[in-house]
């Protein structure tokens, strides 16, 4: 059976997924875009779609769908998806379409965004040659439930890195201890909150807070906070950002909002015990009931936790060895080429 799949951007963790998975199994596979916030040292000579003009792109989706079985695709409202979509609603000789998404149930306060939401996700959802691919199995899998795709239809293809990357063989923890933040300096990453509460619950305290990453937050949060506590650093890639995880002691996600946070991944793979907030879409899988961190349930809540593993050296040893074993024994590319071939096996009863 042909498969084919759309990704979105040759970020770090899709070109390592396309590497150990795709390439293993066959899969062909291109990219939407060329350009990508989650820069990487890897290249790609696989196609980029928007390199070329809007005819071209249609041809080769157009292509794409008549050359192959089944079509995996990087999300539901990108253009390679409505195309394969309606292309599959007007021939004889259907193909299944799968929509993988990091997404949660989230259901717009607005009436007129929910309903056209309603709609338009009702419509794709409910066709039976269209299949989820859930990259949790909480939240995520209910954004398919809701819209009433059929639960045979829904699949778990959780959303991973490369995780050998960042592992720690014998994780030493640093003398001073370290707070680790590491992503972009945007409003919904709540970056300026997560400093409040380390200044509030840690100015009289041997600890300090590294900042690693940039956004439009940037200058403001550094000309305001600053110190010789509150570390900014900067962006860092490759071995020098793997680096930062190792002389850690623990990773902080304080986001507003996170679809999943694939920056958890990384720590937990590191043997980072994690902190991160309710609304982050990882903390399900990769933490509830997991013993590897804390879930906030507000920023208060935050600093609170941040206190308990601070002050609790054996809680903090002990999330870091679960952290580490769920990443090596668990949450790891053998089970996503599990997940992806139970897939496969499952189209191919259906064709």
């Amino acid at each position: 059976m042909r498969v084919f799949c759309f990704l979105v951007e040759p970020a770090s963790y899709a070109l390592d997924l396309a590497k150990n998975i795709y390439d293993v199994n066959k899969v062909d596979y291109c990219f939407i875009k060329q350009h990508t916030l989650a820069s990487s040292d890897a290249k790609s000579n696989k196609e980029f779609l928007d390199k070329n003009s809007l005819i071209s792109r249609f041809i080769f989706v157009f292509k794409t769908f008549k050359n192959n079985d089944f079509i995996i695709i990087n999300g539901y409202n990108n253009y390679p998806f409505i195309l394969t979509f309606i292309f599959n609603l007007f021939t004889y000789k259907k193909k299944y379409i799968a929509t993988e998404s990091d997404t949660q149930l989230s259901i717009p306060k607005n009436p007129i965004k929910r309903f056209v939401k309603w709609f338009y996700l009702s419509i794709i959802f409910q066709n039976k040659y269209v299949l989820g691919f859930s990259g949790g199995s909480n939240s995520h899998k209910d954004l398919f439930r809701h819209y009433a795709m059929d639960e045979d239809r829904i699949f778990l293809m959780p959303m991973m890195v490369d995780n050998k990357k960042f592992y720690s063989e014998n994780k030493v923890f640093p003398t001073l201890f370290t707070f680790l933040y590491v992503g972009r300096l945007v409003a919904h990453k709540n970056v300026e909150e997560l400093i409040q509460q380390f200044n509030a619950n840690f100015t009289d305290s041997n600890v300090i807070l590294r900042i690693v990453g940039d956004g439009d937050q940037n200058d403001y949060l550094t000309s305001t906070y600053a110190s010789e506590k509150v570390i900014f650093v900067g962006k860092k890639f490759g071995q020098n950002l793997i680096a930062e995880f190792h002389e850690a002691s623990c990773f902080v996600c304080p986001s507003k909002f996170e679809p999943w946070g694939l920056v958890v991944n990384e720590a937990l793979s590191a043997s980072l015990p994690v902190i991160v907030t309710k609304e982050v879409g990882a903390c399900f899988d990769l933490l509830k009931d997991k013993e590897t961190g804390l879930i906030a349930d507000n920023m208060n809540d935050f600093g609170l936790k941040m206190q308990e593993i601070y002050k609790d050296n054996d809680l903090l040893l002990k999330y870091s060895k679960s952290a580490n074993e769920l990443m090596r024994n668990n949450w790891n590319y053998e089970l996503y080429n599990s997940c992806l071939n139970d897939a496969i096996k499952k189209v191919e009863q259906w064709r």
